[in-house]
């Protein structure tokens, strides 16, 4: 039997006594009894394989360990990426920690929040943090169809724990007030996802009595606006990678391979996983290298490579058969130091190359985050998936103005619309007086954000 949605877990317990089971303290080794408890709510990382997530999570207890050293940090997910042997999960299909991440997984003990509700919003602070956690699709496709497959619930009972859990839709006004939502993002809602049924309202309660709201994206941060009717407040945050500091990393593992790696000497390339590969996209990498005077190597934000390898004709494929070989032996051939590799080399590598080519969103970020220039591809054609879309990739570089970084594939379909991209974009990467304005205001942006989330934290301590 699965367990049974309580709907006053957003709250202590209906008899007044607490949870039987103590939050997990990373926010500091061996808190105090008495700690301020902090829950942490994030999408799923399963299998800890996407590295971009990984950086998400590492900046929470970054984050949270300057603001709130004493305090005791607990991470929650619909579905948590480290499920302890349960069978349920092997319903999931989640597999093994990817080899990359294998010491990672010991940073972050996710809770299911299906099982632990109470416990999490018995918390002193509840962050919501990152993602499209209080998005219509998340809430009722992603979150919804997870929790039916994990415990084999209705859909509406699915249904109804997501809006329980996600958007506080039966809470108490003090559970709301002692929750931020930081990161999130409304970008592919519509007009339409207000209107009808108890989303809309749900979200404006949650978005009118929050302790702070700072979406990742203008065009979110302004729904929130219009929802909560305060266009007074400054609703507009940043993703929360981006709040990693250099020495955040530490915490990671890593090994030789992004040691051996020669500061600006490289080009760093990783693509196919978020936008269909464009046919001219190897012949433009090369002619960007030898015109930058560095070597073209890959580099595998995802195990891609790995996937090709073990099934080289995979039944779903962006390639056909022979592409799929082909792209495998070129990928191969762009790993000079094989690829024994740790997410911690992934990112140290990140500030040593000259600059960084893909279609994927947080290997964006956390390139401009280290100081190196990402040059990102997106395609007008989005896939059906609503949180892969390629329109969250040019709002984020719209926010900075940094669109000259930015290009559709479509720049790419012909061998002369490569070469002249290719022209274009060596004169941009050979003056670094674009990407410095960019990185200064990327700086200046998540030190402003940064303060506000500080006072956000301290108000709630005070109390």
């Amino acid at each position: 039997m699965p367990p049974q949605h309580d709907r006053s877990a957003l709250g202590p317990r209906p008899d007044g006594q607490p949870d039987t089971q103590r939050p997990v303290a990373t926010g500091r080794a061996g808190a105090a009894p008495g700690a301020r408890r902090i829950a942490v709510i994030t999408a799923p990382n399963m299998r800890f394989v996407n590295t971009g997530m990984t950086t998400v999570e590492l900046a929470a207890k970054a984050a949270f360990r300057r603001l709130a050293p004493d305090a005791a940090l607990t991470f929650y997910s619909i579905v948590p990426p480290n499920p302890e042997g349960d069978r349920r999960w092997m319903m999931m299909d989640l597999g093994q920690v990817h080899r990359s991440a294998r010491e990672i997984e010991a940073h972050f003990r996710h809770r299911p929040l299906f099982e632990h509700g109470a416990q999490a919003f018995a918390s002193d602070l509840i962050v919501y943090w990152g993602d499209f956690l209080q998005a219509r699709h998340y809430v009722e496709d992603e979150a919804a169809g997870r929790l039916r497959a994990l415990y084999g619930l209705s859909a509406e009972q699915a249904r109804s724990f997501a809006y329980h859990a996600l958007l506080q839709s039966d809470a108490a006004p003090e559970t709301r007030h002692k929750t931020v939502v930081f990161g999130s993002s409304l970008l592919y809602n519509r007009v339409a996802d207000y209107v009808a049924g108890e989303y809309g309202q749900a979200l404006r309660r949650l978005l009118r009595t929050s302790k702070l709201s700072a979406f990742r994206d203008p065009l979110s941060a302004q729904r929130a606006a219009h929802l909560s009717g305060d266009y007074a407040t400054n609703h507009l945050g940043i993703d929360p990678a981006f709040l990693l500091e250099p020495g955040d990393l530490h915490e990671l593992p890593a090994g030789v391979w992004a040691a051996a790696l020669q500061p600006r000497s490289s080009i760093g390339l990783f693509f196919g996983a978020r936008t269909a590969l464009p046919d001219w996209l190897f012949p433009l990498c090369e002619a960007l290298a030898s015109n930058l005077g560095s070597r073209l190597e890959w580099l595998p934000w995802f195990p891609y490579h790995e996937i090709l390898r073990e099934r080289p004709r995979p039944r779903r494929s962006l390639f056909s058969r022979r592409k799929g070989v082909d792209l495998l032996d070129r990928i191969e051939r762009l790993l000079p130091r094989g690829d024994d590799y740790s997410q911690g080399d992934l990112l140290r590598a990140l500030r040593k190359y000259r600059v960084v080519i893909t279609d994927t969103y947080h290997l964006c970020i956390n390139a401009w985050r280290a100081g190196t220039p990402a040059v990102c591809f997106g395609s007008a054609a989005d896939p059906g998936n609503q949180v892969i879309r390629d329109f969250k990739k040019r709002v984020l570089y719209e926010m900075y103005d940094a669109g000259d970084y930015y290009l559709d594939v479509s720049a790419l379909s012909t061998r002369s619309a490569s070469e002249a991209t290719a022209r274009r974009l060596s004169g941009l990467l050979q003056d670094d007086s674009q990407a410095a304005l960019v990185r200064a205001r990327i700086s200046a942006h998540t030190q402003a954000v940064r303060q506000r989330l500080q006072s956000a934290v301290g108000e709630l301590a005070a109390h």
